[in-house]
């Protein structure tokens, strides 16, 4: 009993001895119950959504600001051909558009039926079907108010057009988001274990003698978890591609500077986590709360990034993910070029820089003791 009395003593002496540790796994159930309590939520709000309206009379007026009134849609253009439907989806600037047609009201009248057309942003299935739902929804409830004042009942015809997967192909919603999560752990998790590892071994020290300097060092232990990362992101596409029906419409060559930009961002996120911890538990665990469990939830792999609190929004956008997503989504699915993905790709490699630059500054000043 004493034998098992001083052990146990010892332990939780080790575990109270790593504060920094200590602190991290207590923080992850903190961060978990609101990270989840804030992006789980089966209801989506203030959608932005653009109208084209052939008629422009009072009915259709009347429809888009009963659509507009509810909490679920917010408008934030006005078409004026179809060819702009497609101009702003690839811009990114909504996520369905409503389309009326011409004589709405004179149809509703004279010939007791008319038909609507909702297009809906599809490469996020969850979102796209829940738009949907709202969708019908407002309509049905718009035809009942018309149908008040006529003695014929008159049906409405809604026409749902999913754009870029009009078959609701889950693959478009989880492949780039499986691509960004698997760069993380390949890249990210990987080399700043490696580098923990070896400051926590004491085997770092004998490395700093020779005559190859540190930063040299660095490079060749991480390289081989970068092609690594690149290899698994090409098995993936090309999984996605042959196996799940994944459109590629877009140029691989932008796609694949978009994969390097975001492996080199998480390597030198990587090499920076590893600077600043002292174990390889640390690391890991630093791993798992600043960049995989924000990649999952906020960078609008699984839940769309307008229906969460404005400060978890303005986190979200700060992920580096969250771009890299976006402009996977764009090349692939919407065959977007350089001018259309200019912002993601902008923000990744401004990102990629001052993320290598701090953290190869922090290496040199640490000096990795």
């Amino acid at each position: 009993m004493e034998s098992f009395k001083a052990i146990l003593i010892k332990e939780f002496r080790h575990i109270f001895r790593d504060v920094r540790t200590l602190v991290l796994i207590f923080a992850m159930p903190i961060v978990l119950v609101v990270l989840f309590g804030h992006t789980i939520r089966n209801e989506i709000s203030n959608i932005k959504i653009a109208v084209l309206d052939y008629s422009q009379d009072t009915y259709s007026k009347l429809l888009i600001e009963k659509m507009t009134a509810s909490t679920y849609f917010k408008l934030t253009k006005q078409l004026n051909s179809e060819s702009e439907i497609e101009q702003a989806f690839q811009q990114g600037i909504i996520h369905m558009a409503i389309v009326i047609p011409r004589n709405f009201e004179e149809s509703i009248v004279r010939f007791k039926s008319t038909d609507i057309q909702l297009i809906t942003e599809a490469s996020n299935i969850n979102v796209a079907t829940t738009l949907e739902s709202y969708g019908k929804q407002i309509i049905k409830d718009f035809e009942k108010e018309i149908n008040k004042n006529h003695s014929n009942y008159i049906p409405f015809d809604v026409n749902v057009k999913m754009q870029y997967n009009p078959s609701l192909e889950s693959a478009y919603m989880f492949i780039p988001g499986n691509i960004a999560l698997i760069m993380i752990i390949v890249t990210a998790l990987m080399t700043s274990i490696t580098l923990a590892r070896e400051k926590e071994t004491g085997s770092w020290n004998m490395l700093a003698i020779t005559p190859v300097n540190q930063l040299t060092m660095v490079i060749a232990k991480i390289i081989p978890y970068m092609l690594i990362s690149l290899i698994c992101t090409a098995i993936v596409i090309l999984l996605g591609i042959f196996m799940f029906n994944m459109p590629m419409k877009g140029s691989f060559a932008l796609l694949t500077i978009v994969c390097i930009l975001f492996m080199l961002t998480a390597c030198s996120i990587g090499i920076l986590i590893s600077v600043i911890t002292k174990t390889q538990q640390e690391a890991m665990l630093l791993c798992m709360l600043g960049l995989f469990l924000p990649a999952l939830l906020l960078s609008g792999f699984i839940f769309p990034i307008e229906n969460m609190p404005w400060a978890i929004q303005i986190f979200s956008y700060i992920v580096p993910a969250t771009w890299f997503i976006v402009a996977l989504k764009d090349i692939m699915i919407k065959g977007a070029g350089l001018i259309t993905v200019w912002l993601p790709v902008a923000i990744l490699t401004a990102t990629t820089i001052i993320l290598i630059v701090v953290s190869v500054k922090k290496l040199m000043s640490k000096n990795i003791s």
